[in-house]
């Protein structure tokens, strides 16, 4: 009996042991952490516009468009190489929202040490409808005379920068070392015969830019002004928009 006992008391116990094999829980396999990276930076809505939407494209060709039909109306009649467009380069002719879009994406704004590197590249694209714009100037006889407050020091690189995008031009005049950003002194040489050596005196007919610098005797201050001081916006001067910067920031906020 007492041998029996213990088979039994065996038994039971390999027993208990298979069922608590059976229930045991397996262990539940856990997912790796997830890896998850910073969400990329918002553009800005003036870069965003700048770059993808299909307003600013329709303006600048509205603009360039109809500074071509008013450039042949004003050329009617006038010797070829005694007249000239004035237009400004950066965003005027150059887009340069790509360097914008770079520094937002860091987190900065301009700085002297970026915007060289940036014309140093000479990556910036030609802004849709100007091309076609100054070749209609060329064509009818006029002198087409680049008017920036690019540092002189970068004006070989801004050559480059046109010529690559196949610019047309006749001279470049760039902001004098240690000169002020004021265009009228080159407006007046370009009129005087004195802007380059190659250029006789020029008369100018039109001025086209995205600043209001970019137009004689005009400021900030016309914002106040009463309309009849626009008149010649649409007229002689030809305005294209640039929602990124301008001396507009300094500007009260309202």
């Amino acid at each position: 009996m007492q041998g029996r006992a213990d088979i039994l008391v065996v038994c039971l116990v390999q027993l208990s042991l298979l069922t608590a094999c059976a229930v045991a829980p397996s262990p539940v396999p856990t997912a790796p952490p997830a890896t998850t990276s910073a969400p990329a930076p918002r553009m800005s809505n003036a870069i965003h516009w700048v770059r993808s939407s299909a307003e600013y494209r329709a303006i600048l060709h509205q603009t360039y468009r109809a500074a071509t039909s008013r450039v042949e109306e004003l050329a009617r009649g006038r010797q070829p190489f005694t007249w000239a467009v004035a237009i400004d380069g950066d965003d005027t002719i150059l887009d340069n929202s790509s360097y914008w879009k770079e520094r937002e994406a860091l987190g900065l704004g301009y700085d002297r040490d970026s915007w060289y590197a940036w014309v140093a590249r000479k990556a910036a694209p030609a802004l849709p409808g100007a091309v076609e714009f100054l070749e209609a100037v060329r064509g009818l006889g006029g002198k087409i005379v680049v008017v920036t407050n690019r540092d002189e020091i970068l004006c070989l690189a801004t050559e480059d920068n046109l010529t690559a995008q196949r610019v047309p031009f006749d001279t470049i005049l760039c902001r004098p070392a240690n000169g002020p950003g004021d265009k009228e002194p080159r407006w007046q040489a370009i009129e005087q015969g004195s802007a380059a050596k190659y250029l006789p005196p020029l008369e100018i007919l039109l001025w086209v830019g995205d600043g209001i610098g970019d137009f004689p005797g005009a400021t900030q201050a016309l914002r106040d002004a009463s309309p009849a001081y626009f008149d010649k916006f649409g007229d002689r001067w030809f305005m294209l928009p640039n929602p990124m910067y301008g001396s507009w920031e300094r500007n009260p906020q309202e």
